[in-house]
C-alpha cells in the first residue's frame, strides 16, 4: 500500500478541517505544498462535500490510490498545476492553451489569470481566449495593478 497524499496545485492557500476525526484534523497547504495523509483520514474526508469539491475543481491533487486500497480512484491526469500554465505562456503554446482553456476548472482559470497578470501577458493569441473563457479582460487587469502599484509608492 503506497502512502496517500494531498497536494495544493492551486495558486490559493487551502485549509483542509474534518472535525470528526480524532484529534480534529487540520492541515495548511499554501501553493505547491504537498503532505501525507492517513488513510482513516483520507476516508474520512471522502464523505465532507467540501473536501470534494476541492478535489473536483483541482485545487487539490491526491496522490498514492491504488485499486486495492482506493475508496475512489481520482483521475488526476487533466489537472494543470501552475508550472504548467507557466509553460504554456512562456513557450507560445497556443494550441495547447486553446484546448485546455474551455475544460479549465475554476481553479484552474484562477490561476491562468493570476499568471497572466503576474507575467504582464499582453499576446493576443492568449488575451482574447481568456477574456472568452474566464471572463477577464487581462490588459485591463494588467493596467489596474500598474495603478494600484503606483500609488503605494
Amino acid at each position: 500500500m503506497g502512502r496517500i497524499t494531498i497536494k495544493n496545485v492551486s495558486t490559493s492557500n487551502i485549509t483542509i478541517i474534518d472535525n470528526s476525526i480524532t484529534p480534529r484534523y487540520r492541515v495548511v497547504l499554501p501553493p505547491g505544498r504537498e503532505v501525507p495523509i492517513k488513510r482513516e483520514n483520507y476516508e474520512s474526508l471522502t464523505f465532507d462535500p467540501g473536501f470534494n469539491n476541492l478535489v473536483s475543481a483541482h485545487f487539490i491533487k491526491i496522490s498514492g490510490l491504488t485499486n486495492d486500497n482506493a475508496v475512489e480512484i481520482i483521475d488526476n491526469s487533466n489537472i494543470y498545476e501552475p508550472s504548467a500554465i507557466e509553460a504554456m505562456f512562456d513557450n507560445k503554446d497556443y494550441a495547447s492553451f486553446a484546448k485546455f482553456l474551455p475544460k479549465a476548472t475554476t481553479a484552474e482559470k484562477d490561476a491562468v489569470i493570476e499568471i497572466a497578470v503576474k507575467k504582464g501577458i499582453t499576446d493576443n493569441g492568449f488575451t482574447v481566449l481568456i477574456k472568452k473563457y474566464c471572463g477577464v479582460d487581462i490588459i485591463d487587469a494588467i493596467a489596474l495593478q500598474h495603478q494600484t502599484e503606483g500609488s503605494m509608492q
